[in-house]
């Protein structure tokens, strides 16, 4: 088994790397290969970055490679990495910029990588997309590649956020928490709270919990919500009060935090990278694990779900060979909606961002 890091070079793709290694994920005669640009910083750093990471797994580590073009992209697991991110906020006049922001660069460096997969590799490779737009990147490769060996990391991460802010508010582990966010990775995202359910609790039980922390009673009145408290927890940042704004947020719903947290994190001065990494190498894991998995992901429809087409957050199984299908998942009729808009807005945003 064979993975390649896309924008090795990056915070992310480093923190992909070690953390690749300290699991143990790849056997001595399996290959890592850091992937970076022949021009720029890339094309020094990341030989420095190979022998740090001999130096610091040298008892169990693999072959690492580095490419230098895209073209010499050899694995079975792709983490696309590459491209702009939302930096620290240097600005405390206004709000972090959004991904959307990021769309144009990072379409342009997304390209040449899917057509060289598409050229050159195997075809039995999968694509796991971290770089925002996650659902505009998710489309680029799908465009040239097969669409069912592509997923997009933005829903799973968001489910992951989702089950640990529910086990936080009800006192469990996030082991015993199962949900999904599915839609956007963005504003646009859709928590399902018809889908949380808790090791140990009753269904009675469940929805007891849930009504006691959710942001709002019915789905559609969450966008609503989220914007009126992300307002409210950035005007306390902007004032310069960090550690009042941190602890505004710990009394917020779960679901509002899934959204405002990596917010303020990013106007903290503070990154996100290290958790982007950790929720992309247990998708790794549970891809190597060999066995059909269901979860959320942002990946390319073609009516599979709800008769949607085109790249959103949906409930998929997922294999070696890719995602094989969609899970069929009920939503509640809010739920339902939101996901409607969801899709709405990421087709306008596609629009825009290929014209």
């Amino acid at each position: 088994m064979d993975i390649a890091i896309i924008g090795a070079n990056g915070s992310t793709g480093k923190h992909m790397a070690s953390r690749i290694l300290l699991e143990k994920l790849l056997l001595p005669t399996d290959r890592l290969q850091l992937v970076g640009r022949s021009t720029g910083a890339s094309a020094s750093a990341l030989y420095g970055f190979r022998q740090d990471l001999k130096d610091a797994f040298a008892e169990h580590c693999p072959i690492i490679d580095i490419a230098l073009r895209p073209e010499e992209i050899v694995a079975d697991i792709i983490l696309m990495t590459a491209g702009s991110t939302l930096h620290p906020h240097a600005h405390k006049d206004k709000p972090p910029p959004s991904r959307d922001e990021l769309a144009s660069y990072n379409r342009a460096i997304a390209i040449p990588y899917a057509e060289a997969i598409a050229k050159y590799g195997y075809g039995h490779e999968i694509v796991i997309v971290v770089t925002n737009p996650v659902e505009l990147i998710v489309q680029v490769f799908a465009d040239h590649y097969d669409r069912r060996r592509v997923i997009g990391m933005g829903a799973y991460q968001d489910s992951l956020r989702f089950r640990r802010e529910v086990a936080r508010s009800i006192n469990v582990s996030r082991e015993a928490v199962r949900a999904m966010v599915l839609g956007e990775h963005g504003d646009g995202i859709v928590p399902l709270w018809s889908s949380v359910t808790v090791q140990g609790f009753s269904e009675s039980e469940t929805a007891r919990a849930i009504r006691q922390v959710r942001s709002s009673t019915s789905s559609v009145q969450f966008p609503e919500t989220l914007q009126r408290l992300r307002d409210e927890i950035i005007q306390i940042a902007q004032s310069g009060h960090m550690n009042e704004a941190f602890q505004r947020f710990d009394t917020l719903p779960p679901d509002v935090r899934v959204m405002v947290g990596p917010f303020l994190t990013l106007f903290s001065g503070a990154k996100t990278d290290i958790a982007t990494a950790n929720a992309t190498v247990d998708l790794v894991k549970s891809i190597l694990s060999g066995k059909d998995t269901v979860i959320a992901a942002q990946v390319v429809l073609d009516g599979e779900f709800l008769s949607v087409s085109g790249p959103v957050g949906a409930p998929v199984v997922i294999s070696p060979k890719g995602w094989d299908g969609v899970y069929p998942i009920p939503l509640s009729d809010g739920e339902q909606q939101l996901f409607f808009k969801a899709v709405q807005s990421i087709q306008r945003k596609l629009l825009l961002w290929n014209a």
